[in-house]
């Protein structure tokens, strides 16, 4: 629950950030208990009430598709074909949530948005969520389904020549990373505050440790207890992408990063590393806003629209 008064706030907090979390403390507290349950319906319910404007805008093609992985295991993808579509480019999306909560649902306004912008095919992928599926489960469905999308990309809406990319906000956007270890012959990454170390160990963890900022450690700490099935899990490059010591293959990024968000320093960490191994990356650090921004443009209508905008440039740029 926010509990600090408003004058109290960090005062770096822009005007959006400052009317989301008025937003959150008023309508939608955070249960006093974490329970799976409780925080899963506080999700689906804070992104339809904060997005209801725009919910059902989107004015190209949806598609259910399930993809197998196993004899026994569908993965459910939404494929978002925008009206005025190019083929030269298809998005591989995970979405955030901690592993835990979130679903396609939950960023369905934001990623038929980047469909729009980009006249580019996105594809939404609802991977199996923790606790009741830890690592290397989210991961593992993450890279058979973008495996498949790539072997079949035209069963799909793409052509033979159409780069394929991934992305991903927070915990989605972690998958996306790890994706590009295990896939090497993606075109693109884009990255929105993901989470690239499961140590914690960057300074911005230990600056925004208020409740304005939401996103704070008690909740981190619930959402990376779910993910993880053990403390030799952290130690994983596959989970903690900053652990990689080899980025052959790597293709291009781009990380969209919130200022003030304890998971800031993951994507300037991360960006470095690619540097030093000669991948090309393009950081645009969004001022004055916290996490989360990104699946709520019904509040963060200009701030989205920056991080929208970066994305279109970055692909056209590809």
């Amino acid at each position: 629950m926010i509990e600090s008064k408003i004058n109290d706030w960090d005062p770096r907090l822009g005007d959006e950030a400052r009317a989301y979390t008025s937003f959150i403390s008023q309508n939608f507290p955070a249960p006093k208990n974490l329970t799976l349950q409780a925080m899963r319906e506080r999700s689906e319910n804070v992104h339809a009430k904060v997005n209801e404007k725009l919910i059902g805008t989107f004015k190209g093609i949806e598609e259910e598709r399930k993809i197998k992985i196993d004899e026994n295991i569908d993965i459910p993808i939404t494929i978002y074909t925008p009206a005025n579509v190019t083929k030269d480019k298809m998005v591989i999306y995970f979405h955030g949530g901690g592993w835990t909560i979130a679903s396609r649902k939950t960023h369905q306004t934001i990623v038929n948005m980047l469909a729009d912008a980009t006249k580019s095919i996105w594809i939404s992928v609802a991977y199996r969520l923790s606790p009741e599926h830890k690592f290397p489960i989210w991961l593992d469905d993450g890279c058979e389904v973008t495996r498949q999308i790539l072997a079949n990309k035209t069963a799909y809406g793409a052509d033979e020549n159409t780069k394929i990319g991934v992305a991903g906000d927070s915990a989605g956007g972690l998958i996306a990373a790890s994706v590009c270890h295990t896939i090497k012959n993606l075109d693109f990454q884009i990255l929105v505050y993901g989470a690239f170390d499961f140590a914690d160990g960057t300074e911005s963890h230990k600056e925004f440790t208020s409740s304005e900022h939401i996103l704070t450690p008690a909740v981190l700490s619930w959402f990376n207890s779910n993910a993880l099935r053990n403390e030799n899990d952290k130690k994983d490059p596959r989970a903690s992408v900053l652990l990689y010591e080899s980025f052959d293959g790597i293709p291009p990024c781009l990380f969209i990063v919130a200022e003030l968000d304890p998971l800031r320093d993951d994507s300037y960490e991360y960006q470095k590393k690619l540097e030093k191994a000669g991948i090309k990356t393009k950081l645009v650090l969004i001022k004055n806003i916290i996490h989360s921004f990104f699946s709520l443009p019904g509040i963060y209508e200009k701030t989205c629209g920056q991080a929208i905008e970066a994305v279109k440039e970055f692909m056209d740029s590809l």
